[in-house]
């Protein structure tokens, strides 16, 4: 493989990349915008309530900015606010 074929490669990762970093950040940020709507409601939620919705998800992105990689331990990704 030439160098020139190398940087073509790279670039199309890079490129794919780009594109399916969008796409999910997309999503993320109207998952989000989805959950902000709760607090707009008429709903029965507490301070603390906001308090463990907030620890987990900053957990969450947390664990995802760290460097891409597989998940090491067997923390559950499920998230369960108990009444």
């Amino acid at each position: 493989m030439t160098e020139t074929n190398a940087a073509q490669i790279t670039e199309s990762s890079r490129e794919a990349f780009c594109r399916l970093a969008n796409q999910r950040i997309e999503k993320v940020t109207k998952s989000l915008e989805n959950l902000s709507r709760l607090s707009s409601r008429k709903q029965d939620y507490s301070e603390k309530d906001v308090v463990e919705i907030k620890r987990f998800l900053t957990k969450e992105l947390d664990k995802t900015l760290s460097g891409f990689r597989p998940r090491t331990n067997n923390d559950s990704k499920t998230f369960i606010l108990k009444a």
